[in-house]
Formats: C-alpha cells, sequence, structure tokens
C-alpha cells in the first residue's frame, strides 16, 4: 500500500513540473528573473565603481 502511494505521489509531482513548464506562467517568472538579475548586476557594477554604461 505504501509504495502505491508514493508512486502516485511522485506521478503527481511529476505532472506538476511537466504543467509548470509548458504553462507561460513559468516563461514570465522566467523573464522577471531575469531583468532582476540585469538590475542587481548594475547596481553591484556601480557600487563597485565600473559603471557598466
Amino acid at each position: 500500500m505504501k509504495v502505491l502511494v508514493g508512486s502516485i505521489l511522485i506521478i503527481l509531482l511529476l505532472l506538476c513540473g511537466i504543467w509548470l513548464l509548458l504553462s507561460p506562467t513559468f516563461e514570465k517568472i522566467g523573464e522577471k528573473s531575469a531583468k532582476v538579475k540585469n538590475i542587481l548586476k548594475d547596481k553591484e557594477d556601480k557600487n563597485n565603481g565600473n559603471p557598466s554604461k
């Protein structure tokens, strides 16, 4: 019985992961994280005295 429940949980987790990869929300999150990364990099460059622009 434990094996059956564990298998079902693993299958559900895999399906959730596939759904996230295919959903447009995941792409939006990726775009926002890239913007935040660029903003943080620019701030770090300015703090180090190396203006990027």
